[in-house]
């Protein structure tokens, strides 16, 4: 991926989206963006040339926002990361004593829930855009805090109140790449796709059946509502390997014979 490329990701500066941004284009131009839709919309507009957006964490599961942006737009997942997630109580504060209310992106919220119950049970909870705009808005709100990272507290001059909040030790999240233009990976290579099937016994059995026939491995299954239909979904779906794979290609030539629709969403290197 150039360099000299322009990056959007979910500011502003000091979230979870700009380390991975920083981890995945070291050297290109990082722009922060408000809302995930801004993202998308601007690599559609050719205005940046990728974008990197969290698509799904280990203990609140997938960001539905995003799997929906997907499905609606035309971009390409062209590479993947994870990153561990530490969410720090920041605030002005000096004490938990202090803090009446708690900002912070719904995802952050979650996955510190039980630690709030505990420690916080009567403090108001707010959402915010992201973890960064969150501790941004404490510094000059009293009385409250922020859940955050490390790297926010520093860059807006807040206290550290509690450490690594987070409910789960392993806590980490899948951030994607995407881009207009598909990617041609090498190394360690992913596909994902999303189809949907017919009202029919065994439509979702006949279709996934493809992939164990050609040997495919799947690596992860999700149902959205397509939202177009009433109860009627979509899937999405992660498997190893490049849709250039002989097998791979047979797989989805056989899956689609059951699918009402299927796009591919895009091979990508998972580094």
């Amino acid at each position: 991926m150039a360099e000299t490329a322009k990056v959007a990701y979910l500011g502003p500066e000091a979230s979870f989206s700009h380390a991975a941004a920083l981890k995945l284009f070291p050297n290109a131009k990082i722009v922060p963006e408000k809302s995930f839709q801004d993202i998308f919309r601007i690599v559609e507009e050719g205005k940046a040339e990728f974008g990197v957006v969290p698509i799904e964490n280990s203990t609140e599961g997938s960001v539905n926002v995003n799997l929906d942006l997907l499905a609606e737009g035309e971009l390409k997942i062209v590479k993947e990361t994870s990153m561990k997630i530490e969410h720090q109580l920041v605030s002005k504060a000096g004490s938990l004593k202090e803090v009446k209310i708690v900002f912070s992106h719904p995802q952050g919220l979650a996955q510190c829930r039980q630690w709030l119950q505990k420690n916080l049970p009567e403090v108001e909870l707010s959402e915010s855009s992201s973890t960064a705009k969150a501790a941004e808005s404490v510094a000059g709100i009293p009385n409250s805090a922020a859940i955050s990272s490390l790297l926010a507290a520093r860059k807006f001059g807040l206290n550290i109140l509690a450490e690594n909040i987070q409910d789960n030790p392993n806590n980490q999240t899948r951030f994607v790449v995407i881009s207009k233009k598909a990617a041609k990976p090498s190394g360690k290579v992913k596909t994902s796709i999303l189809f949907s099937t017919k009202h029919k016994p065994g439509a979702l059995f006949d279709a996934l059946k493809a992939l164990k026939d050609f040997g495919v491995n799947m690596t992860k299954i999700e149902s959205r509502p397509s939202k177009k239909d009433a109860w009627h979904y979509v899937f999405f779906v992660d498997f190893e390997g490049s849709q250039e794979s002989e097998n791979v290609k047979k797989a989805l030539e056989e899956l689609g014979r059951h699918c009402d629709s299927l796009k591919i969403l895009g091979s990508f290197e998972v580094i």
